[in-house]
């Protein structure tokens, strides 16, 4: 009998003390996790140690922004450019000391959460890389380089650089500030409009492929333009058009002569062996070089990723490419959106909120009109034709790219600058709920 009351002591002190040992062990894990995360954020931590931190925490923000998205069943893209905003050293800097006077635990000064901000460039470059890489391998190139795809994207180009040179000219703004501004609205934010397309599974429809083929003619000629403009400032005579032409004859040889050896590459070294790791990174090298030569010749690195995606395509193991390079658009994707988000000036676009409100509506109308116009020549019923409208509105990184050539130069102002990417991230945060709004339940019709 006694025996058997010190066993059953025994099973119930082991029933108590072991959970008791592993939620110790857990709490204590918590506490070190929550003090090294304080001591990364807030002041006192630098040099590698800070670098991993903030490897890590990219990725976290990418995981954060999948769940909200799943709770609240928002766009990713929408979710994952407010979260970069929140991070932004703008943001952060603005409305950290009311959060300091709420809980007067927090530190009083904001906390650099990245130190790095190289890292979180090259992140974002490699996941813009991917991001049109992945959907150009959804695409056909003969559904790209169509006559009613060339008709949207000039349009598209006409309606937004009149309007954005008359806008500039109108509020007082220099003639090289109008011009910017109207080269600024030419663009059409590739990956932001392909991210909300893959996301809503609309890749396949006519009025999805429309967008994408018209964005890339977009995005060419847009770059296009910027040169022309950054060389106006130095002459006035035909010596202005020299880069201009030059970009034109590198891009067609680029666009044509890329093509063939691409497809070339994909029929005799592609298509005849299996998918394995080795082929993996012929695959990869062949994406990054098409994104290395393109931005060497002046076009952005993200047209040659698309081409690259494009051209693979065509290969029999395009589904099998696509299942084995899903790791990497998990991890870089999300932090191109983030990065977006961060380049945010919170303070320029509170100071400047009506200008910023007024371009971007105007940004927005004269895509949608001029980009509509196109898609109705080509056939499209109203609802399409206004999702091509609205599909062709986000600026984006190439609105960025521009403004920033701009301001280097001395052509714009802080605050001229401050305008135009603000306008950009407006015109990129709100199309993916009018696209989930102006869709039917299914998909569009064509």
């Amino acid at each position: 009998m006694q025996n058997r009351i010190l066993k059953g002591l025994g099973k119930m002190q082991e029933a108590v003390l072991k959970p008791l040992f592993y939620y110790s062990l857990i709490a204590l894990f918590l506490i070190l996790f929550i003090s090294v995360i304080r001591t990364s954020i807030f002041p006192g931590e630098e040099g590698e140690g800070h670098l991993i931190f903030e490897m890590m925490f990219l990725l976290l923000l990418a995981i954060l922004a999948r769940s909200i998205v799943n709770y609240f069943k928002q766009p990713t893209v929408l979710i994952l450019m407010l979260l970069g905003i929140m991070m932004g050293p703008s943001f952060l800097q603005m409305f950290w000391p009311d959060m300091a006077a709420i809980f007067p635990f927090l530190p009083h000064e904001a906390p650099e959460i990245f130190q790095h901000m190289e890292l979180v460039e090259t992140f974002a470059q490699f996941g813009a890389i991917i991001l049109m890489f992945k959907v150009g391998l959804e695409s056909s190139i003969h559904k790209i380089f169509t006559k009613e795809n060339f008709i949207v994207a000039i349009l598209g180009i006409i309606f937004p650089f009149i309007a954005g040179y008359f806008f500039a000219v109108y509020t007082g703004g220099a003639f090289l500030y109008a011009l910017f501004m109207g080269a600024a609205l030419t663009a059409t934010s590739v990956g932001v409009t392909a991210a909300i397309l893959k996301e809503m599974n609309l890749m396949d429809k006519k009025f999805a492929q429309m967008i994408m083929g018209a964005a890339i003619i977009d995005d060419i000629l847009s770059l296009l333009i910027l040169s022309l403009v950054m060389n106006i400032p130095t002459s006035m005579d035909a010596a202005a058009l020299e880069p201009f032409i030059t970009v034109l004859v590198y891009a067609f040889i680029f666009l044509l002569g890329g093509s063939m050896v691409g497809k070339y590459f994909v029929e005799k070294k592609v298509n005849v062996v299996k998918i394995n790791e080795k082929t993996l990174l012929y695959v990869l090298s062949f994406v990054f070089l098409y994104a290395y030569i393109a931005e060497f010749i002046g076009l952005s690195s993200i047209v040659g990723a698309f081409l690259a995606g494009v051209l693979l395509n065509y290969s029999k193991h395009a589904e099998e490419i696509d299942k084995r390079t899903r790791s990497l658009e998990l991890i870089f994707i999300p932090v191109f959106f983030i990065s977006l988000g961060m380049l945010v000036d919170v303070s320029s676009v509170i100071q400047f909120i009506w200008p910023i409100l007024i371009i971007s509506a105007i940004a927005v109308i004269t895509k949608l009109v001029g980009c509509g116009i196109g898609a109705s020549i080509s056939k499209l019923n109203v609802r399409n034709s206004a999702l091509v409208g609205f599909g062709m509105s986000p600026r984006g990184e190439v609105a960025l790219i521009i403004a920033v050539f701009g301001l280097n130069s001395g052509a714009l102002t802080i605050p001229e600058y401050s305008i135009i990417s603000a306008m950009a991230f407006i015109t990129t945060i709100i199309i993916p709920p009018i696209f989930q709004r102006l869709v039917p339940k299914g998909g569009a019709s064509a």
